[in-house]
């Protein structure tokens, strides 16, 4: 039987600007002053480190089943004798690890790893063309299969097609985000498209707790000020987030996308300099190009919480791609 390992229901709220109102940072700062609640906010005296997010990585172990309403992530069964067999012959004898690949395949249909490793062995036999067939077959089949769209990238660069590597590979990457080996290869394929980027993760100078007395200490750099109070707000206002429409339990983008908003009418009102600051010139680029929505799950969903690329329908991945090559880069 197979397990169903997790479904998590991503509330995308695309059209929230236009059926919920969303507040300027002038009327957060009037609800925070006015509020029952008190809330000391002060400027940050030192800066708060990235977060170290190497140990969160996906496997490429799973695979999926998508519906016309739901998508299952699965765990490949660890039972099949050809697969098991393959995988212990790989270093020693590749023609035998290949014919085994392939009878895995033939036994259950939906070992679509079992093509990609056919692929990976085709590769370094020398017939690169016959690889690409069975990474393009098994990504058909699995489109989460991150390194099937990882090795096809290496194999389009090899074939000069700069345009598709940088396209697959940076699908890998949405798929993988935190993989220091998928980073690498994007970064030398980015180097031969001549596409300039950087390796940041979000971190905003924000940290707010709760005090003793029960006050709300709010302390943030001054570039950050609109995401702080928001947050603030979200976080520690009675009441507030069930006033917005947020669904308890459900992964939703609507409380980043109200402080997100704040923080970029606030840095435009104060005509903050941004240019040295990716975070927040990204940030301003995506909301005025319409990927916000994008930029949530990318830089703040995914780095956290990587196994959610699995359970995203292909065209969210792909409008993903689209911010990183068109806002990101």
């Amino acid at each position: 039987m197979k397990k169903l390992l997790s479904i998590i229901t991503l509330i995308f709220l695309t059209n929230c600007l236009f059926s919920q109102k969303m507040h300027s940072p002038a009327e957060i700062l009037k609800m925070l002053i006015n509020s029952p609640v008190s809330y000391n906010i002060q400027i940050l005296k030192e800066s708060i480190a990235e977060k170290d997010y190497s140990e969160k990585l996906n496997s490429n172990n799973f695979y999926r089943i998508v519906t016309d309403s739901s998508i299952y992530t699965m765990g490949y069964k660890n039972n099949n004798p050809f697969f098991n067999r393959a995988e212990e012959l790989f270093q020693t004898s590749k023609d035998s690890a290949l014919y085994l690949y392939k009878l895995a395949y033939d036994a259950d249909t939906t070992m679509y790893l079992a093509l990609t490793y056919t692929g990976q062995l085709l590769d370094i036999m020398g017939d690169r063309n016959s690889a690409m067939d069975y990474y393009k077959k098994a990504i058909s089949r699995n489109y989460i299969d991150f390194m099937a769209h990882w090795f096809l990238a290496d194999d389009y660069l090899l074939d000069g097609d700069v345009r598709k590597a940088v396209d697959e590979i940076v699908i890998a990457q949405i798929l993988n985000r935190n993989n220091p080996r998928v980073k690498k290869s994007m970064k030398q394929i980015f180097a031969k498209a001549k596409i300039k980027t950087e390796d940041w993760y979000f971190n905003p100078q924000v940290r707010i707790q709760e005090q003793p007395n029960k006050s709300i200490l709010v302390e943030m750099n001054d570039n950050w000020f609109g995401y702080g109070t928001a947050k603030a707000l979200w976080g520690f206002e009675p009441g507030y987030s069930a006033s917005m429409g947020a669904d308890s339990g459900k992964i939703s983008t609507l409380e980043y996308r109200e402080c997100l908003i704040s923080q970029v009418i606030a840095q435009e009102n104060k005509k903050s300099n941004i240019k040295k600051n990716p975070q927040l010139r990204v940030l301003q680029d995506a909301a005025k190009n319409h990927y916000l929505d994008q930029y949530i799950l990318y830089e703040i969903f995914l780095p956290e919480n990587p196994f959610v690329a699995y359970q995203l329908p292909e065209k969210t991945i792909l409008s993903i791609k689209d911010y990183i090559l068109k806002v990101r880069k």
